[in-house]
């Protein structure tokens, strides 16, 4: 009798467990299929990352702290035309030009088109007339002048690291930390050339003289001494990175022409 009861308590213990276990393995399924759920709607082949950075007054973080910009305008008018889920992000160029060149589903803009560049994106251009850039002294350099583009290699540049001109003033002969040097961002570079570290900046006329009333500066503080030449300059884009799916390539694609039909292609 007293063994009959041993066994049915045991018996009762183990069906218990395994009840117990069946329950807790069958929540964990519930929970693991709602996290893949999740997952798949919050999947990033369902949302454009889309990055920048800060260059007045084509995409600027404006006083109500939001991304804004003539070609912030654009961009975000073509992708809710295709109706594509997107979040912007503005960092500085070169962790913006990474994060494009290392992950699918990424959108860089604005972003000038060269040879060098050309094989690690999909290409949808012109965003707009490309800006005329200039090499700006401060105007107290009475004896600095530039008479040709020869001159140039004469003196110290500030320039943006990893942008289109970074590139082409080396591809002239300047060296990076000799007569090149290299900053993280315009506003950077603006600021050595006011600390007379270097000699020369590169800028649009707009972006300078923003630069300039931000810090209270008149805008006679610099002097344009050179004019870059237009075949020195390329197309203002948008680039989509290469993993990217065709879908989102092709619908972007196609707004971009439907809304600016008059921009070449």
């Amino acid at each position: 009798m007293v063994y009959s009861m041993k066994a049915n308590w045991r018996t009762t213990l183990i069906k218990g467990i395994f009840t117990y276990l069946m329950l807790l393995n069958f929540a964990n399924a519930g929970e693991n299929n709602q996290h893949d759920l999740n997952k798949k709607s919050m999947s990033p082949s369902n949302k454009l990352i889309v990055v920048t950075e800060s260059w007045f007054p084509y995409n600027y973080v404006n006083s109500k702290g939001e991304i804004s910009g003539s070609s912030t305008e654009i961009v975000t008018s073509i992708l809710k035309h295709a109706n594509i889920t997107y979040e912007i992000d503005l960092y500085p160029w070169q962790r913006s030009y990474s994060i494009a060149m290392a992950k699918d589903n990424v959108l860089i803009y604005s972003i000038y088109r060269s040879p060098a560049r050309e094989k690690y994106f999909h290409w949808i251009c012109p965003l707009q007339s490309s800006p005329i850039h200039a090499v700006y002294k401060l105007a107290s350099r009475k004896n600095l002048r530039i008479k040709k583009e020869s001159d140039l290699k004469k003196y110290s540049f500030s320039v943006t690291r990893g942008t289109f001109f970074h590139k082409l003033f080396v591809g002239k002969g300047m060296e990076e930390g000799v007569n090149l040097f290299l900053t993280s961002s315009n506003k950077s570079s603006l600021q050595m050339l006011l600390n007379d570290r270097v000699d020369l900046l590169i800028e649009t006329e707009e972006s300078m003289l923003q630069m300039l009333a931000k810090q209270k500066l008149l805008s006679d503080t610099v002097e344009k001494v050179y004019t870059i030449k237009p075949e020195d300059q390329a197309d203002l884009c948008m680039a989509i990175s290469k993993g990217t799916s065709r879908n989102i390539i092709d619908k972007i694609n196609s707004s971009h022409q439907i809304l600016y039909p008059n921009t070449k292609h």
